[in-house]
């Protein structure tokens, strides 16, 4: 029998900024936020997602270390939607631009659980996806990009998407 003695466990929230257009399938839903998980890295074990918007049905995301040794930031340049900010266009990033930012992983959710009355909710477990910040950091960076064709809305908000992030060292 194994045990959990020794392990940290984190959970970290991020309630990203969305875009209200009319989105589509391979739009990008978010652009990169900071992630601060340490300077070790951690194993990124589970995902929960509560969509206040209650329009999506599945989501990318995608996690970058930064670029250079100080793991700062993607530059607009840089971005999923290149020089747009926060979305609402299709994914435009060049291979040197994927490459320069190192993207090391990425997990696909889809909506297929809890249905609530205004909002949905979605967890994904057992994910193992190692994320290690570049050398002289303890950030990483993740985006999102719409799987499906969400529902339009109609403003601009933080707060009505959160998800959390399961860590563990």
């Amino acid at each position: 029998m194994s045990s959990n003695l020794g392990v940290s466990k984190k959970l970290i929230k991020i309630s990203p900024v969305m875009t209200a257009d009319d989105n589509a399938d391979n739009d990008v839903a978010f652009d990169w936020l900071p992630v601060k998980i340490g300077s070790n890295g951690g194993k990124l074990t589970s995902v929960a997602i509560l969509d206040g918007y209650d329009f999506g049905e599945a989501i990318e995301l995608v996690f970058c270390r930064g670029v250079g040794a100080e793991g700062t930031a993607p530059t607009d340049a840089q971005g999923l939607v290149d020089g747009a900010g926060l979305g609402s266009a299709a994914v435009d990033i060049t291979q040197a631009e994927a490459q320069a930012i190192e993207i090391c992983g990425h997990i696909n959710i889809t909506y297929t659980e809890g249905d609530l009355i205004t909002a949905r909710m979605s967890t994904t477990t057992n994910i193992g996806l190692i994320l290690q910040p570049a050398v002289q950091s303890d950030t990483i960076f993740i985006g999102g990009i719409w799987r499906a064709n969400p529902t339009t809305f109609d403003s601009l908000a933080t707060g009505l998407m959160d998800i959390y992030l399961g860590f563990e060292d």
